[in-house]
């Protein structure tokens, strides 16, 4: 309650200012969403974030599309924001993209355009009041021209080359818009300290494999806000290709109380089978992800896990018999005749069998067993033969539950 009252107090600061300044970002809770012209797209997905608190998105602005177009895309930037902000969120634009830059965008020739450009950006939404901050470079050092370096003397020319960079352009802005806070979105912790005294905020981007690297991130991006007397936020994380779950990085920034920004909101376009949360029809890929974002993680405490018995009353052992009687098809009093199982018996005795599994964790969820069964009663002539495979196959796991329940039971 304190961080929402604080939040709108902050908003109505920020009316009046175009920026929000303050020392505490902790209650910033947002994703990565991709601009766009449709205002029904974006309220209905922008929709789904605000079910689980979502106040903020962080999103890239293009200088290839700038190019084509200044004022048209001018234009489109100041309306998406708007309309973001009529959703109930915050908008946090990057300006420039170091992830995968040319070089030559770093040349001194190439200054005046990218000058010209941030100053139309910058302009056009300096007063707009759901500006939350600038993120004037996005993963500055993260380019292959800099970590395939071989040298170590010129990969840190090259790095050095970058800041300057990212200084002349934070400058820029600064001038541009003196009101609005900036801040870098740094793609590790160790990269923050060449450029932390020019930025009001410290951001930083988390993808570590293990809890002990993402801890490290964490410690030394926290020291380096200390050090610089400036609030810190986490302004990316969250990979499935990359061993970072989502609900291992928002429990980190929770515990510690750091406000957080995870890639991305919709799973869609060339990351939608590595980040995103919501997909079009607003369910989500993993659960566990919406639940972190409202502070419940799952117990991961062997000491305190109790496994659910699907067979606890004795539901398991019925749903096993009904798949083999469906599976074994049905002999009437004349011996000459033999039904097998209907698809619609079939699908029934599975799905007994697949919530049990289901909801007692003892099946993958990449795919639940359950969403099988619904597309295949969506089909006018589903596979039958298929159905059978999986319904043998849905019998064995929950056989093998039943007698792993047994056991417990007897304890």
């Amino acid at each position: 309650m304190k961080q929402w009252i604080a939040c709108c107090v902050a908003a109505v600061a920020a009316v009046a200012s175009g920026g929000l300044r303050t020392n505490d970002y902790s209650w910033v809770r947002g994703t990565h969403y991709y601009p766009t012209n449709d205002a029904a797209v974006i309220a209905r997905e922008l929709g789904y974030g605000k079910r689980v608190g979502l106040n903020t998105i962080r999103f890239r602005m293009q200088m290839e599309d700038w190019r084509k177009d200044p004022n048209g895309y001018t234009e489109k930037i100041r309306t998406f924001v708007r309309r973001v902000w009529a959703s109930g969120y915050w908008s946090m634009p990057f300006i420039f993209n170091g992830n995968h830059s040319k070089p030559e965008m770093f040349e001194e020739a190439a200054w005046t355009e990218c000058a010209a450009y941030a100053t139309d950006l910058v302009t056009a939404l300096k007063d707009e009041p759901g500006l939350l901050m600038w993120d004037v470079m996005n993963e500055s050092v993260q380019n292959p021209w800099i970590y395939r370096e071989k040298d170590k003397k010129e990969r840190q020319r090259r790095r050095e080359r970058v800041w300057a960079f990212t200084r002349r352009a934070c400058a820029l802005v600064r001038r541009l818009d003196p009101g609005t806070p900036l801040t870098l979105g740094h793609t590790r912790a160790w990269e923050i300290e060449p450029t932390a005294e020019i930025v009001d905020v410290i951001s930083f981007h988390d993808y570590e494999p293990t809890r002990a690297k993402m801890e490290y991130n964490f410690n030394l991006a926290e020291s380096l806000g200390k050090k610089y007397g400036k609030p810190v936020i986490n302004s990316e994380m969250g990979c499935l290709a990359r061993a970072n779950p989502y609900d291992m990085v928002l429990e980190e920034c929770q515990r510690r109380r750091m406000g957080w920004i995870i890639y991305g909101h919709m799973i869609r376009r060339r990351s939608d089978n590595m980040h995103g949360v919501f997909y079009t029809d607003g369910t989500v890929r993993d659960p566990a992800t919406v639940a972190a974002m409202m502070g419940c993680f799952r117990c991961r405490d062997t000491s305190v896990i109790i496994p659910g018995l699907a067979n606890r009353e004795g539901s398991a052992r019925k749903a096993v018999d009904r798949l083999r009687r469906a599976l074994a098809g049905v002999k009437p009093e004349n011996s000459f005749t033999w039904r097998f199982a209907s698809t619609r018996e079939l699908l029934e005795a599975s799905e007994h069998a697949a919530n049990l599994l289901e909801c007692c964790d003892l099946v993958p969820m990449a795919i639940p067993p359950t969403a099988r069964i619904a597309a295949w009663r969506k089909m006018e002539n589903p596979p039958w033969t298929d159905i059978r495979i999986f319904a043998y196959d849905l019998a064995k796991r929950l056989e093998k539950a039943c007698e792993l329940s047994q056991q417990e039971e007897e304890k």
